[in-house]
């Protein structure tokens, strides 16, 4: 039944199922294939150093089966590179990718029963800013395509009563504030303040010196 193998072969490098019936003269060839559809937010902000949950959820008229799996790529901000996957679940396992960015970080936080394919990332960093992509497979249906989520890492600051905090690279804690009358505090002092103790003790020092 060479047409038969022929002709059921073509649909099945096609569908990825097939049922057939025929001869060496006709061939025939149904299948029940459906769409998964995956929804992700759009986009999410996140403080750096955090942890963050990047929420997908599909709908797929199959039952879940061991042939279900949940793939994560991620592409970094301006870049043109094909998304790269660093996390990959399949039959209650979970599997790093290519992608060693996440490797420590990322784990499986959803539910396939639920239809949930979520995942958590931890201490997410600045070099954490891209889109994420959410891939679901349930044969026999196929998925139309990825859901999608652009993440933005925003950066650590510390709100004071007293003004406004930046975290250095070295720790170290800079408080600054523009009062009314125009004037510079740091650290909650005037700045001119500052100039001026420093021009008394330089005065001082000079006056020792002659």
């Amino acid at each position: 039944h060479l047409a038969l193998t022929l002709c059921c072969s073509i649909f099945l490098q096609q569908y990825n199922f097939i049922a057939c019936t025929g001869t060496l003269e006709s061939c025939s060839a149904t299948a029940d294939i459906s769409i998964v559809t995956v929804t992700t937010p759009t986009e999410l902000s996140v403080q750096a150093g955090a942890n963050v949950k990047l929420p997908c959820i599909f709908i797929s008229s199959e039952e879940i089966s061991t042939a279900t799996s949940v793939t994560w790529s991620f592409q970094q901000k301006g870049s043109t590179a094909r998304p790269i996957t660093f996390l990959y679940y399949s039959d209650g396992k979970q599997y790093n990718g290519k992608n060693t960015l996440f490797n420590g970080r990322s784990s499986w936080a959803g539910n396939l029963t639920m239809r949930d394919a979520s995942i958590k990332i931890e201490n997410v960093q600045p070099a954490d800013n891209g889109t994420y992509f959410c891939d679901v497979k349930n044969p026999p249906d196929i998925v139309a395509e990825p859901g999608q989520i652009k993440v933005k890492v925003l950066e650590e600051e510390i709100t004071v009563d007293y003004g406004r905090a930046a975290v250095t690279p070295e720790n170290t804690i800079i408080i600054t504030k523009t009062t009314t009358s125009g004037n510079i505090l740091l650290n909650g002092e005037s700045f001119w303040q500052l100039v001026l103790q420093f021009c008394c003790i330089l005065a001082s020092f000079l006056s020792n010196l002659f």
